[in-house]
C-alpha cells in the first residue's frame, strides 16, 4: 500500500510539473504575442492631401468626431490631431511658416496662460522640415501641453502638415520621443519613389 501510494505521490508531482512547465510556455507565448501585437503599426491617409503617418496600433482613429483631417487618440493620453495642405492652397506670398504661427494664433487664442515650454530647433533631411515647439495652457481651467508641429515636404513633394499632439503635462512630456518618432514617420505619397531621396538623418 506504500508503495502504491508513493507512485500516485510521484505521478501526481509528474502532472503537476507538467501543468507548471505548460503555463510557463503558454504564458512565455501570450508574452510574445503581446510584443508582436505591440510592434504592429498602423499606416493612415490624410485625404486628400496626399500625406500619410504610421501609427503603434495602440491608437485610435477619431476624426469622424473632430474637424480636422485626421485625429487619432492614444487612450487617455493625448490626441494627435492633423490638418493638410498642399502648396497650391497658400495665398500669394504666403510660405509654409506662415500657416505655422496661424494655426498657434487660432488655438491660443482659445486658450488661457499660454507659456512657451520648449523651442526645437528645425530638423530637416532630403525630404521634409519639422518646426516643433511645445507650449502650455488652460481650458476651462484644465491645465495642457500643446506640441506644435508643422511638416513642410521639400519639392517635388506639395504637402504641407500641421500636427499637434495635445494633452495632460506629464505624459506628453513622457513620450515626447514616441511623438517624434511619429512626426519622422509623415510621407509625401503623391510623389514617386523615383523622385524621392531617403534620408538617413534622426530627430
Amino acid at each position: 500500500i506504500g508503495c502504491g501510494c508513493g507512485i500516485e505521490k510521484e505521478l501526481d508531482d509528474s502532472a503537476k510539473k507538467a501543468e507548471s512547465i505548460s503555463a510557463a510556455m503558454q504564458k512565455k507565448s501570450e508574452n510574445e504575442e503581446s510584443e508582436e501585437k505591440l510592434d504592429e503599426k498602423v499606416v493612415v491617409d490624410v485625404v486628400p492631401y496626399d500625406i500619410c503617418f504610421t501609427f503603434s496600433d495602440d491608437w485610435e482613429n477619431t476624426t469622424d468626431d473632430s474637424p480636422f483631417d485626421l485625429q487619432m487618440k492614444r487612450d487617455d493620453r493625448y490626441y494627435c490631431s492633423i490638418f493638410g495642405f498642399k502648396d497650391i492652397d497658400l495665398s500669394n506670398g504666403m510660405v509654409p511658416e506662415d500657416i505655422f504661427e496661424l494655426q498657434k494664433e487660432d488655438l491660443f487664442g482659445k486658450r488661457d496662460f499660454v507659456e512657451l515650454v520648449k523651442k526645437e530647433p528645425v530638423w530637416e533631411n532630403e525630404k521634409k522640415k519639422i518646426y516643433r515647439e511645445l507650449y502650455s495652457g488652460e481650458l476651462e481651467g484644465e491645465k495642457y501641453y500643446y506640441y506644435c508641429c508643422l511638416i513642410d515636404f521639400k519639392e517635388p513633394a506639395e504637402g504641407l502638415a500641421w500636427v499637434i499632439f495635445s494633452g495632460g503635462p506629464s505624459w506628453i512630456e513622457n513620450d515626447i520621443q514616441d511623438l517624434d518618432e511619429i512626426l519622422m514617420t509623415a510621407e509625401d505619397t503623391g510623389v514617386s519613389t523615383d523622385d524621392e531621396v531617403v534620408g538617413e538623418n534622426e530627430i
